[in-house]
């Protein structure tokens, strides 16, 4: 070996040594916020979450506090927020190296915040767009503005100054809070600058449609002396001050939308032109009945926006949208049914009630009970002579009917057995409504075609911290669950066995196609912003109709037992999945996907077949306890 070779070696062993023993430069840790998105507008709050992912053991801190990262890297934080522009600041250390991320934010603004130095108006109203409104309905006005003042609407050409009244206090809850939160953590806030009027609609007639026309006054000074004596508290120095100091002065605007009274246009027929058509009791509003077909006709009295009113009975009124109806020509009556006879059938499935109409009308099921429902049928009356029953000897149901108001017809279904579902549907114009009675050997899972739903998909669902989708995680919980029920001798249907797109109203479709007993969907839960996740989560289970709660309630107390988890709640649930009549069907949130420790559960197998176990569980003293 030469010279230059033994140099070569040389400096070849030292490099190696350094590299060996000397410490490298260690690579600045990295942050992932996945949740709120940059620059994302969050209600009014005073203290909302934020989470995402570091580097593995990294420290964090947010806005100055120390933030617990979970071993995998994970973590959320529920930190103080303020109104308006704010950022999140970030700082993630590790191995003596930094990195700071801001994350941009916008607070709403309080709702309750109002100003007391100028004068203000800020329209505020409830209705959804134009609307028509027709004899001895009323019309609410409402808006905000700069509290202590005088204030009135105002219709041109049919009403003059209709006087409105400024609400001092009004309750508001957040509605995520509520829900999803404490009791004791409700917030009641004193909203002042609401003004409110109303007028009851008679016979007169707007002749063309037209805008609502806001007034707004500061009062004259001796009416601000007699406010200020008769309540100081509700006026602030720096309102009394405004409103002294700019007495008679008055602002004027006007609605965004247009307003018709006793229009023309209605009263007219419509037709159901959508054969999943729901009727709400108000503009997106709540459920008044579900799946109304094609066909039925029903009479449209008025509309607001998108939505039209109909009048079902003399009492009753429901919403449907525009695009789910077609008006009929002018001169077509409302349809009228005198129902003469009802029939009563014993199927196979449990029991089937015929009703023969002159029309499709809309109708609403009730369950008053375990074994007792109402079908009510609107637009139709009674002449009814004669109820015809074709059921064994020894079947002990039976029906009555009644007329609770014109237009209102109700067939009350006293039964021998508990409900597990219903079907209703039109044949020509015979409503149809068929009773299942429970599946044989009701006691055991085996034998039962049970549907198992995960969740979401193509649509991720929740995100967790570290980025495990929900969708990911709600079918590794499915397919354990399969595995467990197939063990116990169950039909089991997945509506997905893979991460392929399957849209929402597709799943409960397989379900009917393939006759299920039981549905059971499985989900992973998040929150609403402003909701403490450190306090408020949980294992919770929803269920529609009254037949799947007990199903709902076996589920959630075997889960809660046998992972330990807090109990976030059994729900009612106004869920697509759960809306279908034929079967039992609930929805379970498994575990709050958004929490770093449950995130990291739910990707292991073991967490998963817990959770399978502890729904099998339920389904199982669900069957054993049916009935008693």
């Amino acid at each position: 070996m030469n010279r230059y070779q033994r140099f070569g070696l040389f400096i070849f062993a030292i490099v190696l040594i350094l590299f060996l023993f000397l410490p490298l430069h260690a690579e600045s840790p990295k942050i992932n916020v996945i949740y709120p998105k940059m620059n994302a507008l969050i209600p009014s709050v005073d203290s909302t979450f934020i989470f995402g992912s570091v580097t593995p053991d990294a420290e964090l801190s947010i806005n100055g506090v120390v933030i617990p990262v979970h071993k995998e890297g994970g973590f959320i934080a529920f930190l103080p927020v303020h109104t308006g522009d704010f950022t999140f600041r970030l700082i993630g250390r590790k191995d003596g190296d930094s990195v700071e991320v801001d994350w941009p934010v916008r607070i709403a603004e309080d709702p309750a915040k109002i100003r007391n130095d100028s004068l203000y108006l800020i329209k505020s109203d409830s209705l959804k767009g134009n609307c028509s409104y027709a004899n001895g309905e009323i019309l609410v006005v409402e808006f905000r503005g700069t509290p202590g003042c005088i204030a009135y609407f105002s219709i041109p050409g049919f009403l003059d100054s209709i006087p409105m009244a400024e609400t001092f206090s009004e309750s508001q809850a957040y509605w995520g809070e509520t829900t999803f939160g404490k009791n004791d953590s409700l917030l009641n806030k004193n909203i002042r600058g609401l003004y409110r009027g109303f007028y009851l609609i008679d016979n007169a007639r707007l002749a063309d449609s037209s805008l609502i026309i806001y007034h707004l006054t500061v009062p004259d000074s001796v009416t601000i002396a007699e406010k200020i004596k008769e309540d100081t508290s509700k006026l602030s120095d720096q309102n009394i001050d405004f409103l002294t100091n700019f007495s008679g002065r008055q602002i004027i605007d006007s609605s965004d939308y247009y307003i018709k009274i006793n229009s023309d246009d209605y009263p007219r027929m419509v037709e159901f032109i959508d054969s999943m058509q729901i009727i709400r009791v108000g503009p997106k509003r709540g459920y008044l009945t579900i799946f109304q077909p094609a066909g039925i006709m029903a009479m449209a009295v008025g509309y607001e926006g998108d939505w039209v009113k109909l009048q079902l009975s003399e009492t009753q009124y429901g919403w449907v949208q525009r695009k789910s109806i077609r008006f009929l020509k002018n001169g077509y009556t409302p349809m009228k049914s005198y129902i003469k006879t009802i029939r009563v059938d014993e199927i196979s499935e449990g029991l089937l009630i015929e009703i023969p109409l002159a029309a499709k009308h809309p109708y609403r099921i009730e369950e008053t009970g375990q074994k007792s429902a109402a079908i009510q049928i609107f637009g139709a009356n009674s002449d009814t002579d004669w109820i015809r029953y074709n059921l064994g000897s020894r079947t002990q149901s039976f029906i009555t009917w009644s007329q609770p108001e014109p237009d209102l017809y109700q067939v009350n279904l006293n039964l021998d057995f508990p409900i597990w579902g219903y079907d209703t549907y039109y044949e020509d114009n015979s409503l149809k409504c068929k009773i299942i009675k429970p599946p044989e050997n009701i006691n055991k899972i085996k034998g039962k075609t049970i549907v198992i739903d995960p969740g979401h998909s193509a649509d991720p669902g929740a995100i967790g911290p570290t980025g495990l989708k929900e969708s990911e995680a709600n079918l590794s919980i499915a397919l354990a669950l399969k595995e467990e029920l197939t063990k116990k001798g169950a039909k089991v249907v997945m509506t997905r066995d893979d991460m392929s797109d399957l849209p929402l109203y597709d799943r409960p479709a397989i379900a009917k196609l393939n006759m299920a007993d039981i549905f059971i969907s499985t989900h992973n839960n998040a929150l609403p912003d402003g909701v403490n996740p450190f306090v408020n989560n949980g294992i919770s289970t929803y269920y529609y109709h009254l037949h799947s709660i007990a199903l709902a309630r076996e589920v959630q107390s075997e889960l809660l037992d046998i992972t330990q988890f807090g109990n976030f709640g059994l729900y009612y649930g106004n869920f697509a999945v759960n809306r279908p009549t034929q079967y039992p069907a609930i929805l379970i949130e498994c575990a709050f996907i958004i929490l770093p420790e449950h995130e990291a559960m739910l990707r292991t197998k073991e967490f998963q077949k817990k959770l399978a176990k502890g729904i099998t569980r339920g389904v199982g003293l669900f069957l054993k306890n049916y009935g008693k």
